[in-house]
């Protein structure tokens, strides 16, 4: 019977690190933004392959020590298939590492009752019968092992929230604490069955039941530590971007209000123009009635010159829209920057112009970040409708790398070459989802691409 005996140990243990390695493939997959599913998937293979290894190997090794080394060769094909928030990985690799021996000491529990119970009834004298109670133990230990694994795995994805944010290296520092200081009581829990196993020849749990039980409400208590750090640690992140994103609602305020201080201005200019008119054309008539025809001509050309520089303002149907693609326009040409313009307003359709210069302020200060540094740069935008549906496209050169975030489809925020402005394109996704519409990103080459859908009334 020994032979099957070790061929079900042998059975048990790769069914555990089998469970263990997809879990963790499970836990890790939506964190990354690239290859997702096959880094993942090979980042469980690797814990598993690795784990084999040490576990089919001809001399015995630590235990803790093993499953470290499988998970530290998971983090690394984590590391090689996204090397982006490595200081994030590192941090869901030490969460597994503490989710394999809180699962592993919470499923010993029922185990070690069956045991117990078997020994009641003295099936442990009986060969056959014995091994048979065994395989069934040991089922419901896998079982029990998986769920509960499957269910902190579950806790640890609900909890944290903000998968997109970076990590920062203080930030990981200070979130390594309380799981560090789970790890430290685990090994003091094992050193403590250790010694007195070694000076009594004998188990603790079978002298003192207590100790199973201190075992196991530490576990809990240490994973409702854990998870309640990573909880507040998130809603740190989102109070951080709440302001980010406030400030950049108050930055469009101050735009919306400059940009109407512009068009004031600008309606002053044209008052005293008008005004003025009056006066420019009897001084022309007195210049020709004195037949000063060549005063008459000077005078006329400083006039016409005056006139065009105050007809340069690009015209959209909206004197808001107006000042902000002239000042784009501007800013554009400053930087060597070709700006074309076939943008129109959609005047009487139900559209709120602040809504629009939201759109174009945050779509104008993005192409104007994203052409900047090109070679033959340009920014092109065009706006037409369809029936009930207006669209506005921006067009300019960029050769960053751009990151799609899968969860909302923007990119992702945080590298240093690429056209990531997550909150002011949230925003223009914010305006588009009010009008029934969306947002499209399309980097083709050199060529980005930014089209805004809205629905008019």
């Amino acid at each position: 019977m020994e032979i099957y005996w070790l061929i079900v140990s042998r059975i048990v243990a790769v069914l555990n690190l089998g469970g263990i390695a997809y879990l963790f493939s499970k836990l890790i997959q939506p964190f990354l933004k690239e290859n997702r599913r096959k880094g993942a998937f090979f980042a469980g293979l690797a814990y598993f392959v690795v784990m084999l290894i040490l576990y089919f190997m001809p001399f015995e090794i630590d235990k803790m020590k093993a499953h470290a080394v499988g998970v530290s060769a998971a983090l690394i094909v984590i590391l090689f298939a996204d090397r982006q928030n490595a200081e994030q990985k590192i941090f869901l690799a030490v969460i597994m590492y503490i989710l394999e021996w809180i699962s592993y000491s919470i499923a010993l529990l029922p185990r070690s009752w069956l045991f117990w119970f078997s020994d009641l009834f003295s099936i442990g004298n009986k060969p056959v019968p014995s091994f048979v109670v065994y395989v069934i133990i040991e089922i419901c230990y896998i079982f029990v092992r998986f769920f509960t694994m499957k269910l902190l795995v579950y806790m640890i994805d609900r909890v944290y929230s903000c998968k997109e944010e970076n990590m920062t290296k203080k930030e990981l520092a200070l979130m390594l604490a309380p799981p560090l200081s789970v790890l430290a009581g685990y090994n003091a829990f094992e050193f403590f069955s250790d010694i007195y196993l070694s000076e009594t020849d004998r188990y603790i749990w079978n002298v003192y039941t207590e100790y199973w039980w201190l075992k196991v409400i530490y576990q809990i208590i240490s994973m409702i530590t854990i998870s309640m750090s990573i909880f507040a640690y998130q809603k740190i992140r989102s109070s951080h971007r709440k302001e980010k994103e406030d400030a950049v609602l108050w930055e469009q305020i101050e735009n919306m209000k400059h940009h109407i201080a512009e068009v004031e201005a600008h309606y002053q200019d044209i008052r005293r123009l008008r005004h003025d008119m009056g006066n420019h054309v009897m001084t022309l008539e007195n210049l020709f009635m004195k037949n000063e025809r060549q005063e008459a001509e000077e005078y006329l050309t400083g006039l016409k010159e005056e006139l065009s520089g105050a007809s340069t303002e690009l015209k959209t149907g909206n004197p808001v829209t107006d000042v902000i693609l002239t000042e784009s326009k501007k800013r554009a040409e400053s930087k060597d920057i070709a700006f074309a313009c076939d943008f129109h307003f959609p005047e009487g359709r139900g559209i709120n112009v602040f809504d629009i210069s939201v759109i174009l302020n945050n779509a104008m200060n993005n192409a104007l970040e994203g052409a900047e540094k090109e070679r033959d740069a340009y920014i092109h935008i065009v706006s037409y409708r369809e029936k009930n549906a207006f669209m506005i496209e921006i067009e300019n050169n960029f050769t960053g790398d751009l990151l799609i975030d899968e969860e909302n489809g923007l990119p992702a925020t945080g590298k240093e070459d690429s056209q990531a402005h997550g909150y002011g394109l949230a925003s223009i996704r914010a305006v588009a989802q009010k009008y029934f519409g969306d947002i499209d990103i399309i980097q083709d080459g050199k060529r980005f691409v930014l089209s805004v859908l809205l629905m008019l009334e």
